[in-house]
């Protein structure tokens, strides 16, 4: 079985940890604090020194880093230069270009380098049932398939590292961008005296719903419309009345209902609504 060296033991980096031991595998294990440390040396990991060390001793270091400056001092400075193990599969999430930076570095040795930033909870790391987002070489991707694998039920090719950091990234802002609206929906239907209870399954139910909706119509570039963006616009506008009317504030409505109407008077407003989205696609 493949050895492995897991250099990071956050939540996310023990989690992983937790895993490759409950599959069989050899895992060795680095962390600047030795909290962490312990429960995985009882459940069967090797506590290396350093991250030098570890990548003496392994055929794979996964490297679970909080951003670009940990990364920078561990992986570029301490990991690359001194490995002997055939990957460096950088699961942490970074910077593009901090991928860029890493890959290079990485094949200036004569190592393989793979960005492999994860969707997913710490439950589901310790389960290994993650969404992986692979990018690099192609090949190193099929010889590191297996492992990648053992991570995640859903392990996606991006492309180059720096594919693998936008898609993470973007990813990751859609939860910010559906938390603050959350917020600001659930203080509105609150004020119209809706029930919570349906507020919440309603409006959580609605951007799966509405986004898979439009899956086929943004991969065919499609905007005949269903619902206009002129109807929509006419919507926004009442719900931003509603708004003013109990005193709710809407920032993201008074964001977005102005970048629709710009949209409109441009020539889409009768096309529909996902018109917008296909427009900043091209």
């Amino acid at each position: 079985m493949m050895h492995v060296g897991v250099v990071g033991l956050g939540k996310m980096g023990s989690a992983i940890a937790l895993n490759l031991l409950s599959r069989g595998y050899r895992v060795s294990v680095w962390n600047r604090s030795p909290d962490p440390v312990g429960a995985l040396v009882e459940r069967g990991a090797t506590q290396e020194s350093s991250p030098g060390a570890l990548g003496e001793t392994v055929d794979a270091v996964i490297v679970s880093l909080w951003g670009d400056d940990a990364a920078r001092e561990v992986t570029l400075g301490q990991i690359i230069p001194a490995t002997r193990a055939t990957v460096v599969i950088e699961m942490s999430t970074l910077s593009p270009a901090m991928y860029e930076t890493l890959e290079k570095a990485a094949l200036d040795r004569g190592l393989e380098f793979l960005a492999a930033p994860v969707l997913g909870s710490v439950d589901l790391a310790r389960q290994g049932t993650l969404t992986v987002l692979a990018g690099g070489r192609e090949t190193t991707f099929e010889r590191t398939r297996p492992l990648l694998e053992a991570l995640g039920s859903t392990v996606i090719y991006a492309g180059p590292v720096g594919a693998s950091g936008y898609l993470k990234l973007a990813n990751n802002t859609i939860i910010g961008v559906v938390a603050d609206t959350l917020s600001e929906l659930l203080a509105f239907c609150e004020h119209g005296r809706v029930d919570r209870r349906l507020a919440v399954e309603s409006l959580t139910g609605a951007f799966g719903r509405i986004a898979s909706s439009k899956t086929q119509q943004l991969l065919d570039r499609d905007s005949a419309p269903r619902f206009s963006l002129n109807a929509l616009i006419k919507d926004l506008l009442l719900a931003r009345e509603a708004a003013l009317s109990v005193n709710v504030p809407v920032p993201i409505l008074g964001c977005v209902l102005p970048r629709m109407q710009v949209a409109a008077s441009s020539g889409l407003g009768d096309r529909d609504y996902i018109a917008v989205a296909l427009l900043a696609g091209d």
